[in-house]
């Protein structure tokens, strides 16, 4: 599929995607020693650093960025990526079996399945052939997940050092995705709301008692390694891109031109306007620093942050003046993101759109089944977690089927499990009595 998308473009790039090229030009940077910088020295903190310093490897210069062989291997290496997932989600959902009762036959397929799905699935497909983060992304995702279901169910066990090492590395992996997707930062607030209900459940069921602030404790301290973890992990970032701009910026400074793309006057859900505003909002910053210097003022920090702060200003102003309509916007970026037929604009093809359309409810259907099978698994709902994340955290943001991608295999864990118990069911009812 990488081979067949590549040698299907037409004209002399081989990226096909606007992102593609801005990564591709970041890790020629980082090849050649120069400034991490998109363009002008006022764009320093344009993208998270680790997908460009993981295509660094299939660049040389700027100027052979259409080279056909780099981007032909950046993609096969993105397809190993994928094979790193295919792995990860076999390896879940065959943990995942046991805390489910399931047979020892059960075991092994449901990691059969789970795999399968994700092979088949044509967003894990593209996701894994295009020059995009997310190749890298969704496993480190994965792993993040995997760490904190082995964590809950050493917690279930009592096993606290256990899972206080597995939350340490949790969080460490979930830095690593941070600087990969910066998108995934909030992450932890939707984390540490999900082991709160655990602990409440947890707490009833062994009656905790006198014991609730001990217990409390402990859950409170796996928290507080998982967030050490990933400030040991971002913390380099972090000072770098202070001594950038003089304030903290956790990920990126295009969080306000990504906010303002979902908030503003005419938008449509979607990223339709190239982000060309962006250059209006630059040239009111510029007038207004002009204003400042001549009033003898000192201009804060550098003009990249500065313009970052108006554009999420102006998105959060108009949206609160037209609350009304920002809530519509966000309906209309749910449906667009999680409608299992996805606009024509977006895929082009509408054969793509109809096999990617059965691939995502096959597996959403599957999953669901997996999800009621294991209902009384602690770390189970773990994996349906991103789902709930990405479509909260895009009703803000633009919607588009690519956002839902990460989710959707993380998922397949749980797809696996009612995969096979769909199976087993229809043999157990049709095929067996038949057989007898």
């Amino acid at each position: 599929m990488a081979y067949y998308w590549q040698s299907s473009v037409d004209g002399a790039s081989y990226l096909r995607f606007g992102d593609s090229d801005s990564y591709w030009l970041m890790a020629s940077k980082i090849k050649q020693g120069l400034p991490y910088q998109y363009g002008s020295p006022d764009s320093r903190v344009f993208r998270a650093p680790l997908y460009p310093i993981f295509l660094s490897v299939f660049t040389a210069s700027e100027q052979e960025q259409r080279n056909w062989g780099m981007v032909f291997a950046s993609r096969v290496a993105g397809c190993a990526m994928g094979a790193v997932c295919i792995y990860l989600l076999m390896l879940f959902a065959t943990w995942l079996a046991r805390s489910c009762h399931a047979t020892t036959g059960e075991q092994t397929l449901f990691g059969v399945w789970a795999g399968m799905l994700a092979v088949l699935y044509p967003g894990a497909i593209g996701m894994s052939i295009f020059v995009l983060s997310e190749a890298i992304f969704c496993p480190l995702m994965l792993l993040s997940l995997g760490f904190t279901s082995l964590a809950i169910e050493a917690k279930q066990k009592e096993r606290w050092e256990v899972a206080w090492s597995w939350m340490l590395l949790s969080g460490a992996v979930s830095g690593a995705a941070c600087l990969a997707r910066p998108s995934w930062s909030l992450w932890p607030a939707v984390l540490f709301t999900y082991l709160l209900c655990l602990m409440w459940q947890w707490m009833r069921e062994k009656n905790a008692g006198q014991k609730k602030l001990q217990q409390s404790w402990r859950w409170g301290t796996g928290c507080g390694l998982f967030c050490l973890g990933v400030c040991m992990v971002m913390c380099p970032w972090w000072v770098r891109n202070y001594m950038e701009t003089d304030k903290f910026v956790p990920t990126t400074l295009q969080v306000g031109a990504s906010l303002y793309d979902g908030w503003h006057p005419g938008a449509s859900g979607s990223s339709d306007e190239g982000m060309e505003f962006v250059n209006a909002f630059i040239v009111q910053q510029k007038a207004e620093d002009e204003r400042t210097l001549l009033n003898g003022k000192k201009l804060e920090s550098t003009l990249e942050w500065r313009v970052d702060q108006r554009l999420k200003n102006a998105a959060i102003e108009w949206a609160l003046e037209n609350s009304s309509d920002a809530i519509k916007l966000g309906l209309v970026k749910l449906v667009k993101t999680w409608s299992p037929l996805p606009v024509a604009r977006e895929l082009g093809s509408d054969v793509v759109r109809w096999i990617e359309a059965i691939g995502y409810t096959a597996i959403m259907v599957f999953a669901a089944i997996g999800m009621w099978r294991c209902r009384f698994s602690k770390g189970a709902w773990l994996y349906a977690m991103p789902c709930l994340y990405f479509a909260i955290l895009h009703m803000f943001f633009i919607g588009s089927v690519r956002y839902r991608q990460p989710a959707v295999l993380a998922i397949c864990v749980l797809g696996g499990v009612g995969c096979t118990t769909l199976a087993r069911w229809i043999y157990a009812k049709l095929v067996a009595p038949n057989a007898c």
